[in-house]
């Protein structure tokens, strides 16, 4: 058999779909100023108040003379792509397009993607597949990009291999292309790094566009060639399409980046190179992630956008967009939203869901959107005392510091260490969860009749030196086997603070440390009010998938971080 498979067909093709929601042509009315509240000027509280599953009330800021207007792409909810205007309002979806991860909207209203097994899959503007080329022998993942000459482009992870490959494709299912990373990158990858299971972990894509360095004599810079993001190397890199080999690389102080994209020419900084650097290891630390701006010419930093508040360890997009702003897609911090160089959001998007990669297109990008009618812009004045604060300042415990354990017959996922400290940036009005108890048959397996330990959490304000306890708790073997507190800890928002639990052992010689019976849930952290937020279970349930597709679906899912 092939190393790969295609299906093509230039007219609709019978699948197997989700349902979805209709295509939905946005309303024009009256432009109108309202706030977060949802409330419209000149009109009453009632008649205007958006409900909290209303697209239009996660649009939280808006300024329609700074922001660079168009429409953005998202992934809708359980990953339905659909395009929707500055104020939330839903422009377009595909009905039954099955997509992860990332989507691009074509110039002819088609839409490129990711499916949910080992597929690259094309849609029409109306949801109808008209192109598949599957992959027998490995995993496509995180980008696809069309290219210039019509052929589609994208990495793949081998079956059994430690490095990615990168393949074109032409329209009728032939590899025209194939680049190895474990040739071509081989002198980036130490000894240690050779021995994991994901080495490079190619991330995103970009076929270098038009642009002056060129055109100033700079050959690595050609159009065509490809710059990649390789998030497990900590770097970036130019090939040259004709050879394969690195004619240009970056890695000062990245840390498990993502989206390298040379800025085109007419667009404010053509020719620098922006990227999401995610700052993974700050979880441990001051948690924040940087959009860095770089000049190639000189590997020299020329702007850097980064805040308390913005942090997704993992995943994260950057687009460039015309007017000099930088479109950012906080993928687990759960915003999208747009900044200026002078650091100031101009627009911002907080769905109840993880938006995964979002992208703006202007308003006549494809004929089916030129032929719409212009979305009037409604500005949205954030609240004053608005402040986003992505939810990962706030995560307690990251994916390395957590285990499953099965406990008193439940399976419940608990912090490696009982005795651990963290600092975050809390949320307005935060509210913190946290279960913890005793297992009391790995007592009895021990042989001990009695056992009893002693719970205890703390914070301390970054600003100060005194600790606060926020409670201390005993569980022995008479009583309650697991408890579960909430706690407002409204007095500390917006401020980072250290938090810590504490366990100890109670009855012997001297008091200790205690793992091996006692256990602490990951402390949970969220707006009072506020849904919490979605599992990948939430995000990704489809009842008619197929097991090749869930199989597909939990690597890919893990590839990106959502999962262990």
């Amino acid at each position: 058999m092939s190393a790969a498979s295609l299906h093509f067909a230039r007219g609709r093709i019978s699948v197997l779909l989700i349902a979805l929601p209709a295509v939905t042509l946005l309303c024009c009315g009256p432009s109108r100023t309202r706030d977060t509240t949802g409330a419209s000027a000149g009109d009453s509280a009632d008649e205007q108040q958006f409900a909290a599953d209303d697209p239009r009330s996660w649009v939280t800021t808006y300024d329609p003379e700074k922001a660079d207007n168009g429409y953005t792409l998202v992934l809708h909810g359980a990953r339905r792509p659909t395009l929707i205007d500055m104020n939330g309002r839903i422009v377009h979806s595909w009905p039954g397009a099955r997509v992860k991860s990332r989507v691009r909207l074509l110039t002819d209203g088609s839409l490129l993607g990711l499916a949910l097994d080992r597929a690259i899959v094309e849609y029409d503007w109306a949801g109808n597949l008209t192109w598949r080329f599957e992959v027998e022998d490995g995993l496509p993942h995180h980008d696809v990009i069309r290219l210039e000459n019509g052929n589609t482009l994208f990495p793949v992870l081998p079956n059994g291999s430690a490095t990615d490959e990168i393949w074109e494709v032409d329209s009728d299912g032939q590899i025209r292309w194939k680049w190895s990373a474990g040739t071509h990158l081989a002198r980036f990858i130490d000894e240690y790094e050779a021995d994991r299971g994901d080495v490079t972990h190619i991330n995103s894509l970009q076929e270098i566009p038009v642009n002056d360095r060129f055109r100033g004599g700079d050959e690595r810079f050609r159009p065509g060639n490809l710059l990649i993001s390789a998030r497990n190397l900590n770097e970036i890199f130019v090939l040259d399409r004709t050879s394969g080999e690195v004619v240009w690389s970056y890695g000062v102080d990245l840390d498990l980046q993502h989206e390298a994209l040379l800025i085109p020419q007419n667009y404010p900084g053509h020719g620098h190179i922006l990227i999401f650097d995610n700052g993974y290891r700050n979880s441990y630390r001051y948690r924040r992630s940087r959009i860095l701006e770089i000049d190639p010419a000189q590997g020299s930093l020329v702007w850097e956008f980064t805040a308390d508040g913005f942090y997704s360890p993992t995943q994260g997009v950057e687009q460039p967009l015309v007017n000099g702003n930088v479109l950012i897609g906080s993928s687990r911090g759960g915003r999208a939203f747009e900044v200026n160089r002078k650091g100031e959001t101009v627009w911002q998007w907080v769905p109840p869901f993880d938006p995964v990669r979002p992208s703006r297109y202007p308003f006549d990008h494809c004929p089916q959107l030129a032929a719409l009618p212009r979305p009037d812009a409604m500005p949205v004045r954030p609240r004053p005392d608005q402040r986003h604060v992505d939810r990962w300042t706030y995560g307690f415990a990251p994916r390395g510091a957590l285990r499953e354990e099965m406990l008193e017959r439940t399976t419940r996922t608990v912090l490696v260490d009982n005795n651990d400290c963290r600092e975050l940036l809390l949320p307005l009005r935060p509210q913190l969860t946290v279960s913890y108890g005793v297992d009391r048959r790995r007592v009895a397996s021990a042989g001990r009749t009695e056992y009893a330990a002693r719970f205890h959490m703390r914070l301390r304000p970054q600003a100060s030196t005194d600790w606060v306890s926020l409670f201390e708790d005993t569980i022995d073997l008479s009583g309650r086997r697991w408890q579960e507190k909430t706690l407002a800890l409204d007095s500390f928002a917006l401020q980072w603070i250290e938090l810590c639990v504490d366990t100890l052992e109670l009855g012997a010689e001297s008091d200790t440390p205690t793992e091996a019976f006692a256990f602490w849930s990951n402390p949970s952290i969220r707006p009072a009010d506020t849904p919490p937020a979605p599992t990948v279970e939430d995000v990704d349930s489809a009842d008619d998938l197929t097991p090749a597709e869930l199989e597909v679906r939990r690597r890919h899912l893990k590839a990106l971080g959502y999962i262990n």
